[in-house]
């Protein structure tokens, strides 16, 4: 009975949740189709910006969860003000952040590009649009944090309903911009900001209760979780741009490939992510019944796998009608194939890295996942990409040979030190 119910209640968090990431991703997709149609050089400088744009996103996902793991406890004892002095805090933490980044991307947009190894059109490109976007990125930080409240809140489907509406008001906006007022880059990113604000604007309509006054201090535990957390993935991502260059080397169609393959794939990590929400959620309510957190935790991962596994088939299967609708170029088809083959292979510890992650922040020990991520990335598969790289000569294939020893190492180190936690209690 209890596996039964434990189930429903991973899902009724997570398919919401799986459902609000997929419809995010899709609007990067339908951004990346359209700036496909206006050449590879385009198509390059969006997705090197998009890898930028994609440290932020890690950032305010860390953020939430954070959120998640105070609110559920909060939730969980029924303490109402406490619950409305995080979620306060929860807001207000990513407005810092959100106008730190935003400034970032403003000023220092198209040298971020070119310190990534691109050459000055793509550069100019993607510049263009990471300082569009990144200028109104505290749109995507509210939307982010107020999804997040409202999912520990009980109502997680809203959050998936304003994603749909955000997703079809960017595909409306950005296809008008470039086909009727044809202004290119600039107007796919101008739509991206226009449908987060309208999405921002009516998840604030929805919060079910009154925030706290403000003021300039930060509440210690949100921020006691959400340095290491924001830290975990900070090393994810600074580190996925340090292999961006490493691509950047091979040239601007396997570039181009990369950004299409993993525009596809992103979907294959959806599932995981939804359900590391719930995850977090759940184990941060029973953090004090250990029998309870080992089911949810396996529950969890086995339904990840399913879902993962699922998803990244399909992936693979449709590839080739897929990836023609971006390209035709041969080594960006080729690269692009790569991409969705080793993402496949990967599964089943990208899977376990992700609910292993969660397992830990909603027990409230952020660091761990820190540390697993920062070895993982910068030494395991940073390290190793760059000698089968430049020593080996195995171009778009040792980076994703490093990224799954990467995820396999995070899953090790994590799994071994949650049944060392259990022995010792």
């Amino acid at each position: 009975m209890m596996n039964k119910q434990t189930y429903k209640e991973i899902l009724r968090i997570a398919l919401p949740a799986m459902a609000e990431n997929i419809l995010q991703m899709l609007m990067g997709m339908v951004d990346s189709y359209l700036v496909a149609g206006l050449g590879l050089v385009a198509l390059s400088g969006v997705s090197l910006a998009n890898n930028i744009l994609a440290v932020y996103q890690a950032v305010f996902i860390a953020l939430a969860a954070a959120s998640s793991s105070c609110l559920a406890q909060a939730v969980g004892k029924d303490k109402s003000e406490r619950v409305a002095y995080i979620a306060s805090e929860s807001l207000k933490l990513s407005l810092f952040v959100s106008l730190f980044l935003g400034l970032l991307a403003v000023f220092l947009g198209p040298s971020l590009l070119t310190s990534l190894g691109a050459v000055p059109e793509v550069a100019q490109e993607g510049g263009l649009y990471l300082i569009l976007v990144g200028g109104g990125i505290l749109f995507l930080g509210f939307m982010t944090s107020l999804g997040a409240i409202l999912r520990s809140l009980g109502k997680p489907r809203f959050p998936m309903y304003i994603s749909l509406l955000s997703n079809l008001l960017n595909a409306l906006f950005s296809a008008f911009a470039v086909f009727v007022l044809h202004a290119g880059v600039a107007g796919v990113a101008i739509g991206t900001v226009l449908s987060r604000l309208i999405g921002c604007l009516l998840l604030w309509s929805q919060l079910p209760l009154s925030l706290e006054k403000w003021t300039w201090s930060l509440d210690k535990e949100l921020i006691r979780l959400a340095l290491p957390a924001t830290g975990e993935r900070l090393m994810m991502r600074a580190g996925d741009v340090v292999v961006v260059a490493l691509i950047t080397s091979l040239g601007t169609a396997v570039v181009a490939g990369n950004a299409i393959g993993e525009t596809l794939t992103q979907f294959n990590y959806m599932p995981a992510f939804g359900i590391a929400t719930a995850t977090i959620i759940l184990i941060a309510k029973h953090r004090q019944e250990q029998s309870m957190v080992r089911h949810l935790y396996q529950t969890s991962l086995s339904l990840s796998l399913i879902f993962m596994f699922l998803m990244a088939g399909i992936s693979y299967l449709a590839g080739p009608f897929l990836i023609g609708l971006y390209t035709q170029d041969v080594q960006a088809v080729q690269a692009s194939q790569t991409v969705l083959l080793y993402s496949m292979l990967g599964v089943p510890f990208t899977a376990a890295t992700l609910i292993l992650t969660a397992l830990w922040q909603g027990l409230g020990n952020a660091r761990l996942p820190f540390y697993a991520t920062s070895i993982g990335m910068w030494v395991v598969r940073i390290g190793l990409a760059y000698v089968l790289v430049t020593v080996f000569n195995l171009g778009l294939s040792a980076i994703w040979l490093a990224t799954i020893l990467d995820n396999a190492f995070r899953a090790g180190f994590l799994y071994v030190r949650y049944r060392w936690e259990l022995n010792l209690s």
